[in-house]
């Protein structure tokens, strides 16, 4: 079973994105999927999502960090 959550507000037209919560199983439990406009979508767990949030937060506020930043943090 799966719930339509709200679209991501203020992304219309051609950037529209929508929401469906669905229950990935006993191993992934409930999950999102975010879906454009093409039909294209991105599966996601509450552990993925919250990960891929913290890195969409620092790209919107511009603090991203880099793949050679973070190999080279790792040395």
């Amino acid at each position: 079973m799966s719930t339509e959550l709200r679209n991501v507000p203020g992304c219309v037209a051609q950037n529209e994105l929508r929401q469906t919560r669905f229950w990935g199983g006993k191993n992934r439990m409930t999950c999102l999927q975010v879906t454009n406009r093409r039909g294209e979508f991105l599966q996601l767990d509450k552990f993925q999502a919250r990960a891929l949030a913290v890195e969409l937060m620092l790209f919107a506020e511009g603090r991203e960090v880099e793949e050679f930043e973070m190999e080279s943090a790792d040395v």
